[in-house]
């Protein structure tokens, strides 16, 4: 990867978890908040999306980094996230079913 480019490269990556870091704290906040005021499933609802906003965070993180690689031709870390992306799906898809 070219070193002039590299800072951009580091900002968008830790954008994306920054962003993503941030929004699930508010909705897990919100998620609280919601349970303080209100009964039944919303509020669990709510918190259950800030879970599920956390672990998707590092897949998107792979996805952005995958991305960039490919944009800056470097070929080898680009196939190699690649690689991590579709071990992360696989392991979604086939450990759906093992609770």
């Amino acid at each position: 990867m070219n070193q002039v480019r590299e800072p951009a490269f580091d900002r968008a990556v830790g954008r994306v978890l920054r962003v993503g870091a941030f929004a699930c704290f508010f909705i897990m906040v919100g998620g609280l908040g919601a349970g303080l005021f209100l009964s039944g499933h919303i509020p669990a609802d709510i918190e259950r999306v800030g879970v599920l906003l956390i672990i998707a965070t590092p897949v998107v993180r792979v996805v952005v980094a995958c991305f960039l690689f490919f944009r800056e031709k470097d070929y080898r870390h680009g196939w190699i996230s690649l690689g991590v992306f579709l071990i992360l799906m696989m392991g979604a898809l086939f450990g759906m079913g093992e609770h």
